[in-house]
């Protein structure tokens, strides 16, 4: 749901300069109108409810505000049902002690139902103009004490409620800041965060909490303040604790949240004004007034004098500037010769931060791992992370280097690492052709690349991806109009580490592609994760739902971020289905693809008919559920796209 503080209503003025011109022509002209009518034709459709204020002030203690509606077209939204109202006032920065940041205070929310009670003035106009009055008065506030020489904020949230003829509307946040007496925009603001910032991962903030009622970050802001919530949900504490333990690499720098942008004016506080609150939701081990962690702070007034604006924000940012110039100094280029004898030739080359092929001897000693995955069959892998019942064969992995030493059978060629891999199950079509998934992870201290010792810190670098085929023949290559990694940045950052730990760490970039999308742009795909999330699982053989077409699934369903399909998804490739086996969903049993595909997001009683009607074989033995993987009938009635995932042909 967008939501906009400003719009154009050229249609709607022009529709009321039209019919005040027509009032002189001939003929009757009718009854007199109530004010404000005519507004031209309302909006037909609305997809987005966007919101104009056109005059704010508080006379007297009372707030009123006045206010243009229309839709996603500029057409006049008329005959809103449900509002709510809310009221805040901004202290600024440093006026509750020397130090202490701007902080809203809430003064309260008054909810109007067209339909049952409005404890204000409501006036639809019948024409998108609406304007409402507050019942409170300001001034009778015990807790709060109203300053009109502060700057005012009144917040909206429009209800999806339908409109009288069924008309429906999204649920919608809008807000105006403003001085009291005239009106005019105050001299000051807390606009830390844009909503876009938030969306980055969220896709709509309305999904995160609050039945979808919420979608602008500073209606979040203005609400979770100190004396409105309990302590520890003041939004600033609240933001930074739900967010500080989620292992995503876009949250090691807080510019991720905290950027440049024309709706959030405010962006620099995070750096420019620390506080204990702000800093303590954080770094969590610290109790500032105990001195724990930390030299006592009793206040806020002494934390300029040593955390100045430029440390803070070197000191925060830092970590990923000095990933993102490791990572640009070194590259990789593979090829994969599948041989007569079912090996393949994988020859590994490293590159400057030109793109120049370089001796690797002359960086090996920085190597801290060079690791690679072979397996055969991009569109449908055949070799599993263990050994694949099918094939009776398990992936290929191998270290070409390790903490600087080349491994068994690893030899360099012309400054080449060369690898031959043991015999692999070539066979025809897809299993013509094997690919090979190189991570590379490089020992360094700040933006340097250093040698390495057992203690060394590591970065890990741009993973390669090769194909090769026994024939000789072009490769065949895994679709990746499905996912584009793109999306995946939002959330993870263009440094994101996949599984460094475990493995040496692959960081998703062009380096990877071999395709492009239909501006010739570079497709960063993410096909090179089946080497490993095979159809067979992975180390748990399918106990852990592994195959890829559902991992990504299950782990970001349980972590409860991704809500639709779109967050993820431009396509579904449902072609792709075309090609595949049974997927294990759990250990040593498998299910035809599609319905293990589905049954990753959804639980099967939820689907609302039986599966094995349509031709599903859930959790049966391998060869009963690959026999009976094309013949599922899911596709003859549904047609789910990104955007509406259960759409059927009727």
């Amino acid at each position: 749901m967008m939501n906009a503080q400003t719009t154009k209503i050229a249609l709607l003025l022009a529709a009321s300069a039209v019919t005040m011109a027509l009032t002189g022509c001939g003929g009757s002209d009718g009854n007199d109108g109530n004010p404000g009518e005519p507004g031209g034709e309302p909006a037909p459709a609305i997809q987005t409810l966007n919101f104009t204020f056109d005059k704010s002030v508080v006379t007297n203690g009372v707030p009123s505000v006045e206010f243009t509606v229309t839709n996603e077209d500029d057409l006049p939204v008329v005959g809103l049902q449900k509002m709510r109202f809310a009221a805040a006032q901004l202290i600024p920065q440093g006026a509750t002690g020397a130090g202490n940041a701007s902080q809203w205070q809430y003064f309260g929310d008054e909810t109007c139902d067209v339909a049952a009670t409005c404890p204000g003035t409501f006036i639809d106009q019948k024409n998108g103009h609406y304007s409402y009055t507050f019942n409170m008065n300001l001034t009778a506030n015990a807790k709060i004490t109203y300053n009109d020489q502060l700057a005012q904020r009144v917040l909206i949230r429009a209800y999806n409620t339908p409109l009288p003829d069924g008309t429906q509307v999204p649920n919608s946040n809008a807000f105006v800041d403003f001085t009291a007496d005239t009106g005019a925009a105050p001299t000051y603001s807390r606009k830390i965060v844009a909503t876009e910032s938030c969306n980055t991962c969220h896709q709509d903030l309305a999904n995160v909490k609050h039945g979808g009622a919420y979608s602008d970050v500073n209606y979040c802001a203005t609400c979770h303040t100190a004396g409105k919530v309990g302590v520890g949900k003041e939004f600033n504490v609240l933001v930074h604790a739900k967010h500080k333990d989620l292992t995503l690499g876009s949250l090691e720098s807080c510019q991720s949240c905290h950027a440049a942008n024309d709706a959030a004016p405010d962006w620099g506080n995070w750096s420019r004004i620390p506080t204990a609150a702000t800093c303590g939701s954080c770094h969590s081990t610290v109790d500032f007034a105990a001195g724990k962690g930390h030299s006592q702070q009793l206040d806020n007034s002494n934390c300029i004098a040593c955390h100045n604006s430029d440390w803070t924000a070197e000191l925060h940012t830092g970590k990923t500037a000095d990933k993102k110039a490791v990572i640009a100094q070194l590259g990789m280029q593979a090829t994969l010769e599948g041989q007569t004898d079912d090996t393949a030739v994988l020859t590994v080359s490293i590159l400057d931060k030109d793109g120049n092929a370089i001796d690797a001897a002359t960086v090996q000693d920085k190597i801290k791992r060079l690791e690679t995955v072979t397996n055969v069959g991009p569109n449908f892998p055949i070799m599993g992370y263990n050994k694949s019942p099918g094939s009776g064969a398990a992936k290929i992995a191998k270290d070409l280097v390790k903490d600087g030493a080349l491994q068994a059978g690893v030899t360099l060629v012309d400054g080449k690492l060369v690898f031959t891999t043991p015999a692999l199950p070539f066979g025809a079509g897809d299993t013509d052709t094997a690919f090979t998934f190189i991570g590379l992870e490089m020992c360094s201290t700040g933006t340097s690349l250093t040698a390495c010792t057992v203690d060394s810190a590591t970065t890990s670098m741009k993973a390669e991806l090769a194909f090769g085929t026994k024939s000789g023949n072009a490769p065949s290559m895994r679709h990746v109009n499905s996912v584009n990694f793109s999306t995946c940045q939002g959330c993870h950052s263009d440094t994101f580490e996949i599984h460094k730990g475990h493995h040496s760490g692959f960081v998703m970039t062009e380096q990877v592609s071999h395709a492009k999308d239909a501006n010739g742009k570079a497709i960063v795909g993410v096909d090179g994760c089946v080497a490993c999330h095979t159809p067979d699982g992975t180390y748990a053989s399918g106990a852990n739902k592994g195959a890829f077409e559902m991992k990504l699934h299950v782990i970001h369903g349980e972590q409860g971020v991704i809500k639709e399909c779109t967050q993820c998804h431009n396509d579904f490739n449902l072609d792709a289905f075309k090609v595949k086996g049974a997927l294990a969903t759990s250990a040593g049993k498998y299910t035809t693809p599609i319905t293990a595909t589905c049954t990753s997001c959804h639980a099967p009683e939820s689907i609302g008919h039986g599966l094995e009607n349509m031709g599903a074989i859930v959790n049966g033995d391998y060869v009963q559920a690959n026999q009976a993987a094309q013949s599922e009938t899911c596709f003859y009635c549904h047609k789910p796209t990104p955007t509406d995932h259960t759409q059927v042909k009727m």
